[in-house]
């Protein structure tokens, strides 16, 4: 069975050789609230904010997907060539109707250059294989 989101909180913060003490003063919580948090599975989903999970991720050296995703891969991401990105974007825009400045005002990204010239832009791009449309060219582009 895998370990529980606290579980991994603590395996976390015994590698990174920080004491109970040393988290909650970090976290700017009593002794006994990172107690729980450690001891009882429920804390993490009930008792802490999004916002002190981060913190607390950052504080013993680890990631919110590492704690909270049970077996705490990385999502799947592939390599695409600029040319074959472009073919991506120019894809999504045919599908949602052809309207590129419609599809660049959906997605927050002006593509109009994109789609003109090839030329200027990376080797290789990043995407985020959950993503789909707009969203998954824009992510892509902020790899860049």
């Amino acid at each position: 069975m895998a370990p529980t989101a606290n579980e991994r909180i603590r395996a976390a913060r015994e590698r990174a050789g920080l004491q109970l003490e040393d988290v909650a003063g970090k976290l700017e919580i009593s002794y006994a609230e990172y107690w729980d948090i450690e001891a009882f599975e429920d804390e993490v989903w009930t008792s802490i904010s999004l916002e002190t999970l981060q913190r607390l991720a950052r504080t013993i050296g680890s990631t919110l997907r590492e704690i909270l995703d049970e077996d705490g891969s990385p999502p799947p991401v592939r390599t695409l060539s600029f040319a074959d990105f472009v073919g991506v974007v120019q894809e999504s825009v045919r599908a949602s109707g052809g309207d590129v400045e419609a599809w660049g005002e959906r997605a927050g990204w002006d593509v109009e250059p994109l789609l003109r010239d090839e030329a200027p832009g990376a080797e290789h791009v990043l995407v985020d294989q959950d993503l789909e449309g707009p969203q998954r060219g824009m992510h892509a582009c902020g790899g860049l």
